[in-house]
């Protein structure tokens, strides 16, 4: 068999690498447009939130704690935006979702309770999902643990789309509400192109996630 010419070979090599390299690019591209442009239309600011709309909770996303046990600056700003909606009366409840699984040595949801009940929320109105170990756990979760069918979404702007896309592929009805207080980290905004293609496979394949806790 005639062997190729060593350039020959270079350009199909080139080639092929080439071809790969913008199929990666176009699956990320397509992957992220899908959710964003499910999210655009439930994407609000506290402040545009439709008159009169309520919701069955204002589900409010973990974003880890510090050594101390106090919020990290993402997390407090989705507590004070989470608490200053209660306050309006949007919904009955807050539902805080974060790692809690293991209390004893690190506990979010610990931690975004305190902060509520100190700001003014009543104990009482608050549900407490220790196990929301992910966007798509929590989201799983507020709908077949705790029943909720209408949900307000209040996170970061970089990760509200996720949120609000894997919220509609479980049938959630959903609004959301950006609390970007703090200017986020350009690696939360990267972060989340990579997240995108993991949530369109969540959206088509809607796991099951772990119903005790």
């Amino acid at each position: 068999m005639k062997k190729l010419p060593k350039n020959k070979k270079v350009r199909i090599a080139l080639w092929c690498t080439t071809g790969i390299l913008a199929f990666c690019i176009l699956f990320v591209l397509v992957c992220n447009i899908i959710v964003l442009a499910t999210a655009a239309p439930m994407r609000y600011h506290e402040d545009t939130l439709p008159q009169g709309e309520t919701y069955d909770c204002i589900l409010v996303l973990g974003a880890g704690v510090k050594a101390d046990g106090s919020l990290s600056n993402l997390l407090r700003d989705r507590m004070t935006v989470g608490v200053s909606l209660m306050k309006k009366g949007v919904a009955p409840v807050m539902l805080l979702t974060g790692d809690s699984h293991a209390a004893e040595t690190y506990d979010e949801v610990g931690a975004m309770t305190a902060f509520a009940t100190e700001n003014g929320v009543e104990a009482d109105t608050i549900l407490q999902d220790p196990m929301g170990l992910s966007t798509y756990a929590s989201l799983w979760r507020a709908k077949n643990v705790y029943g909720m069918e209408k949900v307000l979404i209040v996170t970061q702007g970089f990760h509200l789309d996720r949120a609000l896309y894997l919220a509609d592929c479980l049938g959630l009805e959903c609004h959301g509400v950006k609390c970007d207080i703090t200017m986020a980290l350009p690696m939360n905004y990267f972060r989340e192109w990579a997240a995108r293609i993991k949530a369109v496979y969540q959206g088509i394949t809607l796991p099951e996630i772990n119903t005790e806790g």
